[in-house]
């Protein structure tokens, strides 16, 4: 066992890559890398007693010499005796449908692939064989694309059920050890060009790096992403120790109280954002969500802005609201004495009841009313600008929007206010205020209760 080997067991047990009895796929290219990766395994594969499976896919790309990459690949592992698939892509058609450059359509249709293999087969563990140069290479591309701390800490060792246990060693270590050996792999001549990023970087900026700066640059920037992504880890616990005290989640809705931001000079973090939309929404944090949702701090109660096609936050009295939009309904809904009705979440009924049975109490979810100039069809709807009543105890009509705020209700929930009509005047603002018009009186003969749940 030479040292190169002993370089990738130490890491593979240090970072727990792999178990005993895993049944793993490897990416197999044909490349020096996925030869080397793939070599390795099946050498240990008494030790780590495993079983191995190929798979190569033909990008269609090149034509000929893809075609040889897949008849090497093949080959080669018809003489180590591993099970080898391949599988043909189209990645340009696929670059083309879904709007992606030649690069990023190809790696999404390998993971795509990988994943739909290991679940078919069986695999429980993906191994790809990236290795610090790409990890250089995959820094060096977000850095200056303007990427956030994840970017910046590489290429993650594992995720879910991808391992990369070659990522201790550098593009040259692994050449070095292929060319001692006498073991042949394939050159994608389509790594020489500089037409794409990766390829500029590999061939032009990195050899400068390294010849002028630091020709270690590969380990120190492996180094430098192992420690950010253990900061990234201390973030990800910390964020959600903080939600757990400043964020009240309920239904479709999250609140983030602002004596968190107190905490961070009149910012909420970042990273807890990151986690309260990622938890609770499922959506993916960009900066201009951190900007959004921030500037709302400053703004008076009731502004608002749009996260997403369907989701936007909004400033309430001490807190700011992130929840998915609800789409205002016009919809009016008929409800006849003696019946009730569901409507979103609640559940309104209107009885026809005697005097004994009235009962008053002083929540607004249950309401008595005279139903002497009423008939006996109501209608629900959503209120809207304009409408107007007489709230109970006023001589005078009130906007219902001016009503809301006089009782401050949260701006989120004043849109989906409901409002039961009858005759077309307003009867009752649901689960607040009935019309002092309705209110009963000595001389009632007919009364209705209305109630919400």
């Amino acid at each position: 066992m030479n040292k190169t080997e002993q370089k990738v067991l130490k890491f593979i047990d240090q970072n727990k890559l792999i178990d005993t009895g895993d049944k793993i796929i490897v990416a197999f290219s044909g490349g020096p890398d996925s030869v080397f990766a793939l070599r390795f395994l099946h050498l240990f594969k008494r030790k780590f007693r495993i079983d191995l499976l190929a798979v190569h896919f033909n990008h269609s790309l090149r034509g000929k010499e893809s075609d040889d990459d897949e008849k090497f690949a093949k080959e080669y592992c018809a003489k180590i005796s591993v099970p080898f698939i391949s599988k043909k892509l189209n990645v340009k058609s696929f670059a083309e449908k879904n709007k992606l450059s030649i690069e990023e359509a190809a790696r999404k249709l390998r993971y795509e692939n990988l994943e739909i293999l290991s679940r078919k087969l069986f695999c429980n563990k993906i191994v790809t064989a990236h290795n610090q140069s790409d990890n250089t290479e995959t820094i060096l591309i977000n850095l200056f694309s303007g990427s956030g701390l994840p970017g910046l800490s590489g290429i993650p060792i594992k995720r879910g059920n991808i391992v990369r246990p070659l990522l201790c060693l550098t593009k040259q270590e692994i050449v070095e050890y292929l060319e001692r050996n006498k073991i042949d792999f394939r050159v994608d001549s389509s790594n020489l060009e500089n037409d794409y990023k990766r390829n500029f970087l590999r061939n032009k900026i990195i050899p400068e790096v390294k010849g002028k700066l630091n020709p270690a640059v590969d380990e120190a920037l492996f180094r430098s992403s192992k420690n950010l992504m253990s900061a990234l880890r201390f973030n990800e616990k910390m964020a959600e120790h903080l939600a757990a005290q400043f964020v009240t989640h309920t239904g479709e809705s999250a609140v983030i109280w602002l004596y968190l931001a107190d905490l961070f000079d009149e910012k909420i973090p970042a990273e807890i954002l990151k986690f309260v939309l990622k938890k609770y929404f499922n959506h993916e944090f960009e900066s201009d969500d951190y900007e959004k949702i921030n500037s709302l701090i400053t703004k008076q109660k009731g502004k608002h802005v749009q996260l997403s096609k369907d989701m936007y936050a909004i400033r309430e009295e001490e807190s700011i609201k992130i929840e998915k939009s609800l789409k205002t309904s016009n919809k009016i809904v008929t409800l006849e004495a003696g019946r009730n009705i569901s409507i979103g979440t609640k559940i309104i009924g209107i009885e026809l009841v005697s005097n004994e049975s009235v009962q008053f109490n002083r929540d607004g979810r249950v309401e008595y009313i005279s139903g002497d100039k009423l008939s006996g069809k109501f209608l629900i709807r959503e209120w809207k600008p304009g409408d107007k009543f007489y709230p109970l105890g006023m001589k005078n009509s009130r906007k219902v929007s001016d009503f809301l705020t006089d009782l401050k209700i949260p701006s989120s929930e004043r849109k989906g206010q409901l409002v039961l009509l009858n005759r077309n005047q307003i009867i009752w603002v649901v689960g607040l205020r009935i019309d002092n018009q309705y209110k009963l009186t000595e001389k009632t003969k007919k009364i209705y209760k209305l109630w919400v749940k």
